[in-house]
């Protein structure tokens, strides 16, 4: 135990060595000097302290002030020869721990010291309690912490990751209304963006609101709220209904009447162009700053996604363009060939709106199509023009205008659908085609589609080293390769399209060429053979198992 003994009478330091240096354990310091001992504890680690309260350099009350607040929990031992009640209450509302009226005993000396021992145990035992807990509630407030960020990092990602997987702008208006509800607890949302030709704001999405056909709706905004926030590109909160927006002309088309609401500004381009607006929020509560902040951080991911689209869309569009300029400019140089793609592009259509194809499917079917044969821009016009036969290595280098076409169209992003028109468009139902002997359904849907659409096209048009065959003439063909060249549902897709579209009347078909061995009872249910045995009128048909087309 390190002892220090600050007193200015040097019998006391003597008298308390003595007594302590044949006990183990202690060790005893002395300073006449209350300054010098005062340095001597500040910068030490000191277990006990003995002073004396009357000295002529410094007052023992205002030294043990002093250690109080550099060493608040080293025990201090008051000493005088003067005692009195007032002193030594004074001395323990100072922070003393214990007083002694000199001259005192060895005896006493040893009784105050064990004292302090357990006084110290007990403190001890305190300052450890109460670093626990102090550690323990850091503990707890960095796992909040952490949770609180952990869960906003989460929401940030959650924001980031589903505006990202969306490639149109109709779909990020949406999601970015459906996560605003979401995050900010609100029951009712719309986004809105101006629109100069109506001079109105046009709700794009909402939630909660305009059920039903919404898209084109254009609400009034002069004079009013979302009209201030579009203008000064500042948001609106309202935590109650004191600003009256009862009668603003927007929370009255909107049937807003419980706060809180906001109005969040839409910035694309460093151009104010819409509003977020969000209102009837659950149990009524206010927006916290958590909220606020994660409404921020979306409305500027969602516009740079908004930003990003447009221009991938423009940038795809001039693209598509150049691309599609240079296929007509590729046709036009053959008469024969002249708006082959978009013909093939029509058709394709038809059959897809006869099989249902999907809203991406057919918008995929109208972007691609065209550009089915852009790979014959890598084939030399002298070939892709030669009036007669083809050798086996011209025709081997026709076929190469399929991957040709892949490399030409690597950089548009397109899906594996996408790509397959432009690369499968040649494969035969029955693995016979080019350039991947696909068959059967290994060939890509939408590939199979084209096939027919294209065989189609190129047996109704003139070529140089043939005439072109007329609508019923083709669809013979195409009934003949049904199951064999062409998927037999696309075939009668495609033979339901054209009578839909009335492209041909009831057509006339020679039995010879094509309908040897044809009778009703090879034909489907529902599906109808007209005629004799030499000439026969075919209307759309299904042919079963039965059958030698089929």
């Amino acid at each position: 135990m390190h002892i220090i003994v600050i007193d200015d009478d040097p019998y006391i330091g003597e008298f308390i060595s003595e007594c302590l240096e044949n006990i183990s354990g202690y060790v005893v310091e002395r300073f006449p000097n209350p300054l010098v001992g005062l340095d001597y504890v500040l910068e030490n680690d000191i277990n006990c302290i003995f002073l004396d309260i009357h000295m002529p350099e410094r007052d023992g009350l205002e030294t043990l002030a002093r250690l109080r607040e550099k060493k608040p929990y080293v025990p201090v031992v008051m000493m005088t020869g003067n005692p009195s009640l007032r002193l030594s209450i004074e001395a323990l509302r100072n922070g003393a721990t214990d007083f002694l009226t000199k001259p005192f005993t060895q005896d006493q000396l040893l009784l105050c010291l064990e004292k302090i021992k357990r006084q110290t145990k007990v403190l001890d035992e305190k300052i450890i309690l109460e670093a626990k807990l102090k550690a323990k509630e850091d503990i707890d407030r960095l796992n909040r912490e952490l949770a609180a960020r952990t869960e906003l990092q989460s929401a940030l990602f959650t924001i980031s990751q589903e505006l990202d997987d969306l490639k149109n702008e109709s779909e990020i208006q949406a999601k970015i209304v459906e996560l605003a509800c979401r995050i900010l607890k609100v029951k009712k949302a719309a986004f809105l963006f101006y629109n100069k030709d109506v001079d109105g704001m046009v709700v794009v999405a909402s939630r909660g609101i305009y059920q039903g056909n919404y898209r084109g709706l254009v609400l009034p905004y002069q004079d009013s709220i979302v009209g201030r926030v579009l203008k000064t590109g500042c948001p609106y909160i309202a935590s109650s209904l004191n600003g009256s927006p009862r009668l603003d002309p927007f929370f009255s088309t909107w049937g807003l009447n419980n706060p809180p609401l906001i109005c969040y500004p839409v910035v694309l381009a460093q151009r104010n162009c819409g509003v977020l607006a969000l209102g009837e929020k659950d149990n009524n509560e206010l927006f916290s700053g958590k909220e606020l902040s994660l409404l921020e951080f979306l409305v500027q991911k969602g516009s740079l996604r908004l930003e990003n689209v447009t221009l991938y869309e423009n940038l795809t569009r001039n693209f598509y363009g150049t691309l599609q300029s240079l296929v007509t400019a590729l046709e036009a140089k053959d008469v024969y060939t002249k708006w082959h793609s978009q013909r093939v592009t029509e058709y394709a259509l038809m059959i897809a709106k006869v099989l249902g194809c999907t809203e991406e499917e057919t918008q995929s079917i109208r972007t691609i199509t065209f550009l089915h044969d852009i790979g014959k821009l890598g084939i030399q016009d002298s070939l892709l023009n030669k009036p007669g036969n083809l050798t086996e290595n011209e025709y081997h280098t026709i076929q190469m205008h399929t991957r040709i076409g892949v490399k030409i169209v690597e950089n548009l992003n397109l899906s594996e659908e996408e790509i397959a028109i432009i690369r499968n468009h040649h494969e035969c139902w029955d693995g016979s085609g080019y350039p991947d002997g696909l068959g059967e359904e290994d060939i890509p849907f939408l590939a199979r589609i084209v096939s027919v659409a294209d065989s189609f096209d190129a047996m109704t048009s003139n070529r140089s080293y043939r005439k072109a065959l007329n609508t019923e003439e083709a669809m013979v063909r195409l009934v003949e390769q049904r199951g064999r060249q062409f998927d037999p549902m696309v075939v009668d897709s495609f033979l339901t399209a054209l009578k839909e579209n009335k492209l041909f009347s009831v057509p006339m078909i020679s039995y010879k060429n094509s309908c040897e061995g044809f009778y009703p009872d090879i034909v489907d249910w529902g599906y109808i053979i007209k005629g004799g045995t030499k000439d026969t009128r075919l209307e759309v048909c299904r042919f079963n198992n039965r059958s030698p087309l089929a």
